[in-house]
């Protein structure tokens, strides 16, 4: 769905919406937040958000929120999004729809600091999250899955694709820490926590005051290795990760020199997981976003430097 498409279909989605769910009402007019591969997202007069879906995948991401959303509201409180409105996939939502209320704040920018009260409460939110009890997650629906073998699974999409992008020297680089990370038997960890896995600068949202308000997109909240929610902060730099490892550990978060091990690791694979969504989408641009970003990234630069 192109955006001139979403701007001549808003009245067609506002009617829907309102036969829908008419509690919501007044739904016009609709405004337009954003929109990703998945999903387009509508905000009401109301400051509700309703995300539309766009794809399957969208499809899936909600019938998950929903599953487990109110399992994370009431452990987690308002700093996650709790879904209120839900539209199974059907003639006017093909690929469902999703909504709740919406937080305050704005997204902070991509690989700038946000500062250290930002990082002090990303970190005690981090821990509060990994100590939900994983017995009760389960119960509520919250899957399990292996962090390192997920992205090894990549390997195979992504290889073929640089193969043809990189230069020699850097796809040997690439090449060989596909080896050694597969080979890595300090990645094999028994720890296992309720974890966001996405907690990336486009799904935090930073107060004017420079507090964390909110933590969005709780579709990939599994039970894993609570070492990779570290890599994305990672982007925000060293002072960054320094302040929300202290935080995390003052709020009674473990991280250990394995699990700093640990995180470093799935942060230098990281975009190695986005190219491969990206290829599997066929979505050109996030293909050439996600190889600038390994260009650019811990794997070739610390080659380079050495």
């Amino acid at each position: 769905m192109n955006a001139q498409l979403i701007q001549g279909d808003l009245d067609r989605l506002a009617t829907a919406i309102e036969l829908k769910f008419p509690q919501l009402r007044p739904v016009r007019p609709l405004s337009v937040l954003g929109r990703g591969f998945r999903s387009v997202a509508l905000e009401t007069p109301g400051g509700v958000v309703l995300r539309v879906g766009q794809s399957p995948d969208a499809a899936n991401d909600y019938a998950r929120e929903w599953r487990i959303g109110r399992f994370l509201a009431e452990h987690m409180g308002d700093t996650l999004p709790e879904p209120r409105w839900y539209a199974e996939p059907g003639a006017d939502f093909p690929y469902g729809l999703l909504g709740y209320g919406k937080l305050v704040g704005e997204t902070p920018a991509w690989g700038a600091d946000p500062g250290a009260a930002f990082a002090r409460d990303l970190g005690a939110f981090m821990a509060r999250l990994h100590q939900l009890a994983v017995d009760e997650a389960r119960a509520a629906g919250v899957p399990e899955v292996d962090s390192h073998r997920r992205l090894l699974g990549a390997r195979d999409v992504v290889v073929p694709v640089l193969a043809v992008r990189l230069e020699r020297a850097a796809l040997g680089r690439v090449e060989a820490w596909w080896a050694t990370f597969a080979a890595d038997e300090r990645m094999h960890s028994a720890r296992r926590a309720v974890c966001h896995h996405d907690l990336w600068h486009d799904n935090l949202l930073r107060s004017a005051s420079g507090r964390l308000s909110g933590v969005l997109d709780i579709a990939h909240v599994e039970i894993a290795d609570p070492a990779h929610d570290f890599s994305a902060p990672r982007y925000f730099g060293d002072a960054f990760i320094a302040e929300l490892v202290a935080a995390y550990r003052d709020t009674g978060g473990a991280f250990d020199t394995d699990d700093e091990y640990r995180a470093n690791r799935f942060y230098e694979g990281r975009e190695f997981g986005g190219l491969a969504w990206a290829v599997e989408h066929n979505d050109e641009r996030e293909i050439e976003s996600a190889v600038e970003k390994i260009l650019r990234g811990p794997i070739l630069r610390a080659s380079e430097a050495s």
